[in-house]
């Protein structure tokens, strides 16, 4: 019979994400925050002085760079002196320290601020690819609805980063659902990774050559007849990782033949 559907769910751009993606960085932000003063207590209740540091942090660190460099080490007694010497004489500076970067305003809070923009950074990979359930669908949970067949539910989800080549039926890819969380994995990490090297400005080519051609790799193997909808055709059904002509973005094509 042929094809009979067939889709390719592109990555969603930075520009096209909710400026409201921003509440889960303040959200982070402010969350760590407000548990300084219980990381403090925490931490004092493990190291409460001086004497504590000593025989927790120390001699246990000694002990185990004792073990690492070996008491054959030509200069075995020279290093585990200089070693002594110099962490027994941080014990104050510990405490100290650790009082200073948990008050309020301190190194703790300033490394918080910091760190946000770098959370940031990380979360809108994550959110070109797999988006958020509330505010809008990436690719790899459109991709598991077209694996499990569910045409309607797709179909209202289907936008501008996505082509819908040719839709006459949509059927279950696999045998058994149990096949489509592995494959949803996969095709998250690769997209991930294509996410990764395009905010890092890397060529097509080379997305193609040293990422998709893993991918189409790996996913290869879960497109065989052991595996499949017996109504489906595994030599002409395909899960790829490739840019999309008509859309311009990478993402996941899924393509269902029947023999």
């Amino acid at each position: 019979m042929g094809v009979i559907y067939d889709v390719h769910l592109g990555l969603l751009s930075e520009a096209e994400l909710p400026t409201r993606f921003d509440e889960v960085r303040d959200d982070w932000k402010n969350t760590l925050k407000g548990k300084r003063d219980k990381i403090k207590t925490n931490l004092e209740a493990v190291i409460p002085d001086e004497s504590a540091y000593v025989s927790k942090i120390v001699d246990r660190s000694n002990t185990e760079y004792s073990e690492f460099i070996g008491t054959t080490h030509p200069r075995y007694d020279e290093i585990m002196l200089k070693r002594e010497i110099k962490m027994e004489a941080s014990k104050s500076d510990y405490i100290t320290n650790r009082t200073n970067a948990f008050a309020e305003g301190g190194d703790f809070e300033k490394g918080v601020e910091d760190g946000a923009g770098k959370f940031r950074r990380g979360a809108v990979i994550i959110w070109m690819v797999t988006g958020d359930r509330d505010k809008i669908y990436g690719c790899v949970p459109k991709a598991r609805y077209v694996l499990l067949g569910k045409q309607a539910i797709l179909e209202e989800l289907i936008g501008t980063p996505d082509h819908l080549i040719t839709n006459t039926e949509l059927k279950p890819f696999f045998k058994y659902r149990r096949y489509v969380p592995s494959v949803v994995a996969s095709i998250n990490k690769w997209l991930t990774y294509v996410a990764y090297a395009l905010k890092a400005g890397w060529s097509d080519s080379d997305i193609d050559s040293k990422i998709a051609s893993k991918a189409n790799n790996e996913l290869a193997g879960y497109v065989n007849s052991a595996m499949m909808n017996p109504d489906l055709d595994p030599a002409n059904s395909t899960i790829k990782i490739e840019k999309d002509a008509s859309t311009g973005r990478w993402g996941v094509r899924i393509t269902e033949a029947t023999p």
